[in-house]
């Protein structure tokens, strides 16, 4: 557990709980879990309602998937993320189902549904 930064004003507990983790460990992840933090994401608030996030996920157990995602990554990453169990592509559609109108806050709405599948994953597995 790391330790509890210094904060400059009161902050509820379970942010001051957050962790973002540096290092990944390489043991495979149970299918229910991932899709524990799918749902978790799901649940996310969106524009609209639209919820325009999309994810592609594969773990090692499905290696031609697995190796098609990890090809996707710039080398830098490659060298890192190839090691880790699970690896998650995330996708936004850009347009409003009902009018096919631009989402100007699809990207937003992502950031959203990651924040809660990491908030979800980081609090389940320390």
């Amino acid at each position: 557990m790391k330790p509890r930064p210094n904060f400059d004003h009161p902050v509820h507990e379970l942010i001051q709980r957050r962790w973002s983790p540096r290092a990944f460990s390489s043991k495979q992840v149970d299918e229910k879990v991932l899709l524990t933090l799918f749902e978790a994401a799901r649940w996310a608030a969106s524009a609209m309602n639209e919820q325009p996030w999309r994810f592609i996920y594969a773990t090692k157990n499905h290696e031609e998937r697995y190796n098609k995602l990890v090809d996707c990554l710039s080398e830098g990453n490659k060298i890192w993320a190839m090691h880790a169990p699970v690896l998650i592509m995330t996708l936004i559609k850009t347009h409003f189902e009902h009018n096919n109108e631009y989402n100007r806050w699809a990207m937003h709405d992502l950031g959203l549904a990651i924040g809660n599948l990491s908030w979800l994953f980081s609090n389940e597995n320390r």
